[in-house]
């Protein structure tokens, strides 16, 4: 579930492919750990594939990791525009 904390969004993995899918509309997406990031690989509706890497958050003790809404927006028009 989508987490907000102080007025910041933040999206598991899950939730990171079904925004940009939507929001961007992508043919598909696929995330995997590389470190302290998370490593997103998209293609777009023109056929062009790209990859950005975006740090990871651990929220209030949660076992599970986090990636910042804003922080993905901010990479995705680095190369969508």
């Amino acid at each position: 579930m989508v987490q907000k904390v102080k007025g910041k969004y933040y999206l598991n993995r899950a939730e990171v492919v079904d925004y940009l899918t939507n929001a961007y509309k992508l043919k598909w997406c696929l995330t995997r750990w590389i470190g302290q990031y998370v490593s997103v690989s998209f293609e777009s509706v023109n056929g062009a594939r790209n990859v950005v890497k975006v740090p990871a958050y651990f929220l209030d003790n949660k076992t599970k990791a986090f990636i910042s809404q804003v922080d993905l927006d901010l990479e995705m028009m680095k190369i969508i525009g």
